[in-house]
């Protein structure tokens, strides 16, 4: 630890930041490779309600394969990069499942479940699931998350795919600048602290997850509203707000999306989907926050600059850093029992 501390301090002379260059800070870098595994595809549990304990058992324990040395090592150097506040979390995941083949997602984080725990009843309308959480499980495509991408063109892919009424006319479309400590594995990293992000959602309730019925929060309430049971994005007509899920946004949407991301208090389209992704990109964004986005050359929109003047993003810095102040904000310990009826995944 003393080699550390002086390696840290020879950092902060030379004007590097020592989040670049954490290390094992925060200890749970054996928790992270006894839960690495590498697998095939499966689909979550909560889509097949037919018998729900033996499909929970199977995604929670499926069979694993030797992670590949490449992939190892490209998980092991991100990790390495995040700051302690990130790295803690991963003493409290279960199994990080590398994914092999073709599946539609980059990452995603559940709970872990104590299988002898878990009770399932008849619901009004779907399954009604109780089940005590003792850790998380977190997902990584292998195809979509470790080819290599940077987190700029990342950012600027993802809020692109919304404007598919814009052809062939991407120049006119935001650029996004992101600047990393992760270079060509950019997107990897962002991805695992979005996914985090969602960890720690579940383990302060704060947001709904995928029980019914869905409830507002602290945090939805800053940039959501919950009407007949779903929610939307403040400050978007509905038609926007459907073009947007759709996928279907045009050039002439652009200047009045990065508008609506200052009143509304979002920083991505994907964030604009739901609290929950909201919540979870922030909290990505709260540890890299230098995205800004561009238009032919012009800065548009400026994440610092808004969490520093606007009160939506503020407010939710103040959120993420009250329950991050905790001394283990990801740990399970005093959840209890998770129940609900299930709702749409």
């Amino acid at each position: 630890m003393a080699n550390w501390t002086t390696f840290a301090l020879i950092l902060t002379i030379f004007g590097l930041s020592s989040k670049a260059f954490a290390g094992d800070v925060a200890g749970c870098l054996p928790s992270l490779e006894r839960a690495l595994c590498y697998s095939p595809p499966m689909e979550h549990w909560a889509i097949d309600q037919e018998n729900i304990p033996r499909n929970l058992r199977a995604y929670q324990e499926r069979r694993c394969l030797p992670v590949p040395t490449n992939l190892k090592t490209t998980l092991l150097s991100v990790y390495d990069k995040f700051p302690r506040e990130i790295q803690q979390a991963f003493c409290e995941i279960k199994k990080i499942f590398i994914v092999s083949g073709d599946v539609s997602y980059g990452a995603l984080a559940d709970f872990y479940f104590d299988p002898a725990t878990v009770r399932i009843q008849q619901g009004e309308w779907n399954p009604r699931f109780s089940g005590k959480p003792i850790g998380y499980v977190l997902e990584i495509s292998e195809k979509n998350r470790f080819k290599g991408e940077t987190a700029s063109a990342y950012a600027t892919r993802v809020l692109r795919a919304r404007f598919g009424s814009a052809a062939g006319n991407v120049e006119q479309l935001p650029l996004g600048v992101y600047e990393t400590p992760f270079a060509e594995n950019g997107a990897l990293a962002t991805t695992i602290v979005h996914e985090i992000g969602h960890m720690l959602g579940r383990a302060q309730k704060m947001t709904s997850t995928y029980f019914l019925p869905f409830s507002e929060g602290a945090w939805s309430k800053v940039s959501f509203k919950l009407e007949d049971g779903s929610y939307s994005l403040r400050h978007a007509t509905p038609e926007y707000s459907s073009r947007m899920l759709q996928k279907t946004l045009s050039n002439s949407d652009v200047r009045p999306t990065l508008d609506l991301f200052r009143r509304a208090g979002v920083a991505t389209l994907y964030g604009a989907t739901s609290p929950q992704e909201d919540l979870a990109e922030f909290f990505m964004l709260n540890y890299y926050g230098n995205l800004k986005w561009s238009l032919q050359g012009e800065v548009v929109f400026d994440l610092q600059r808004e969490i520093a003047t606007n009160a939506a993003f503020k407010t939710k810095k103040d959120i993420i850093n009250r329950f991050m102040s905790q001394p283990e904000p990801f740990s399970l310990k005093n959840r209890g029992v998770v129940s609900g009826e299930l709702g749409p995944m």
